[in-house]
């Protein structure tokens, strides 16, 4: 009897283990996600036009997980220590190993992908566009933001004259304000080029979202080829990286004390088979 009531209660023990582990990373799965948008209201999301800024929201989202990691080492650790039998210690503690070397693995491909100074330059060459324009009663126009629609990276544009000749200017208007017909003095600012020099554009608002009209004037006809680069924001891929190593950093630790404990109770296990078939 004492026998079947240690086991009830060692069983309702380890079903409160991990009832109360899923209710924390339920918590702090929708604390994650409100002080995520809240970041993003800060930065100034919006649904019209849309903008969604995940910078920030993507650092809560890699802090609470950095948090979830240690949690985890928590409750497994109490689930090993309530468990009632060396076996069950010895998978419970294996599926652990499994799961810290998968997060692992996962980090650092990561990391090897998106956060880091090469795959940030290879993702800033695949993100660029590259269209032609072709003037129309001496003007040609085109549109673009300052930020992608996530505020992950920020735009600058260089505008080259392809078989226009003579002078030409570059006017920038604010999309919100601009319209057929506009008077040129409310551009926020324009530029003055000779073919075949090229124009580079900088968005006057650096590190916030704004869409922008292009106006390009001249006095003949031709085409103009224009390429928007996007480049990530600064600091980006250095937070981003710092993190998930701190994740991959953590999980590797966690593999190599669990090989203690799997070796610990894989020799017992090895013993307690030895002794039973004498």
């Amino acid at each position: 009897m004492k026998r079947t009531a240690d086991v009830l209660e060692r069983t309702f023990y380890l079903t409160r283990i991990r009832s109360m582990e899923i209710r924390a990373y339920m918590v702090q799965i929708a604390a994650m996600v409100g002080i995520g948008f809240f970041f993003s209201l800060l930065q100034g999301a919006t649904f019209k036009p849309f903008y969604l800024p995940m910078s920030y929201f993507s650092y809560v989202v890699l802090i609470m997980l950095t948090a979830m990691c240690f949690e985890s080492f928590f409750f497994t650790m109490l689930e090993i220590r309530s468990q009632d039998s060396d076996s069950a210690r010895y998978f419970t503690a294996k599926k652990a190993s499994k799961n810290a070397l998968k997060i692992m693995v996962i980090a650092l491909i990561v990391i090897a992908l998106f956060a880091n100074p090469a795959a940030e330059s290879t993702w800033e060459g695949v993100m660029e566009e590259s269209h032609t324009i072709e003037m129309v009663n001496s003007t040609a126009s085109f549109e673009f933001s300052s930020l992608d629609r996530f505020g992950i990276t920020e735009s600058t544009v260089e505008i080259n004259p392809t078989t226009y000749t003579g002078n030409y200017t570059v006017y920038v208007f604010d999309k919100e304000r601009y319209h057929s017909g506009i008077s040129y003095t409310l551009k926020r600012y324009s530029i003055e080029a000779e073919a075949p020099n090229s124009v580079s554009i900088y968005p006057p608002d650096s590190g916030t979202y704004n869409e922008y009209v292009v106006v390009i004037k001249g006095n003949g006809s031709g085409e103009f080829s224009y390429t928007i680069h996007r480049g990530i924001i600064s600091g980006y891929t250095l937070y981003t990286a710092l993190f998930l190593s701190a994740i991959a950093l953590s999980e590797a630790w966690w593999f190599v004390y669990l090989q203690k404990i799997i070796k610990k109770y894989g020799t017992e296990l090895v013993s307690e088979s030895a002794e039973s078939e004498l």
